[in-house]
C-alpha cells in the first residue's frame, strides 16, 4: 500500500513540476546516505539536496527521515554495546567505556547540582528535573551545529538514563527543528535580517 501511495505521488510531482526520478535517484541515494553520517546529519545534506535540485519538502523530509533512522538503535543498543565492552579482555577498550561513563555521570551531576540565576534557575521550581533534561536534549539536538544531532542526543539520552520513548520524541523533534533551520538558510530566509 505504502509502495503504491509512494509511486502515485512521484507520478504527481513528475507531472507538476517535471521532476523526473530515474534521474534523481543516485541524488537521493547519495544524500539520504548522508543524513545518516554522525555530526553530518541531515542538517548538512539539506544545502547539497537543495544545491542537486531536488524539491524543497522532498529533501526536509528525507533529511528528517534518514538522520532519525539511527536513533533507535543507539537509544536501545549503546548500553549494551557499553556492557559489552566490559567483557572483553582489551584494556583500552574497558578503559574507553569506564571513562565514558565516569564523564556522563560527572557531567549530569554538574547539571543537576547548578543552581544558577538564569533560566534553568527560574524553571527549576516550576518543572521537574527530567522535563528540564528533555527540554535541554531537544534544544541540543535542535541547534545546527556540528556535533549536536541525533547521533549525540541518543547517546546522551542513553548515558544519562533518560526514559527512552521521552528523549526519542525530544530528539525527533530537535532534529525536525535543526532540518527546519537549514532549510530556511538554505533558501536564503536569513539574507533578509
Amino acid at each position: 500500500m505504502l509502495k503504491g501511495l509512494f509511486l502515485r505521488a512521484c507520478v504527481l510531482l513528475e507531472a507538476a513540476g517535471g521532476f523526473v526520478w530515474q534521474e534523481q535517484m543516485g541524488k537521493i541515494v547519495v544524500t539520504a546516505l548522508l543524513s545518516m553520517v554522525p555530526t553530518f546529519e541531515g542538517r548538512y545534506a539539506i544545502p547539497i539536496m537543495l544545491g542537486t535540485g531536488l524539491p524543497v519538502g522532498f529533501a526536509y523530509v528525507l533529511a528528517v527521515v534518514c538522520s532519525t533512522l539511527p536513533m533507535p538503535f543507539i537509544l536501545l543498543l549503546l548500553r549494551r554495546v557499553l556492557d559489552w565492552f566490559y567483557t572483553l579482555p582489551i584494556k583500552p577498550v574497558r578503559k574507553f567505556a569506564a571513562w565514558l561513563e565516569k564523564r556522563s555521570e560527572r557531567k549530569r551531576a554538574q547539571m543537576q547540582a547548578g543552581e544558577g540565576s538564569g533560566l534553568r534557575g527560574k524553571l527549576r521550581g516550576k518543572l521537574s528535573e527530567e522535563t528540564l533534561e528533555l527540554i535541554g536534549l531537544y534544544i541540543f539536538v535542535a541547534l545546527p551545529l556540528p556535533g549536536t544531532g541525533c547521533w549525540t542526543g541518543s547517546a546522551i539520552a542513553t548515558l544519562f538514563e533518560m526514559p527512552r520513548g521521552k528523549s526519542a520524541l525530544a530528539i525527533l523533534l530537535g532534529n525536525m527543528t535543526a532540518c527546519a533551520i537549514m532549510t530556511a538558510g538554505a533558501l536564503g530566509v536569513f539574507s533578509i535580517f
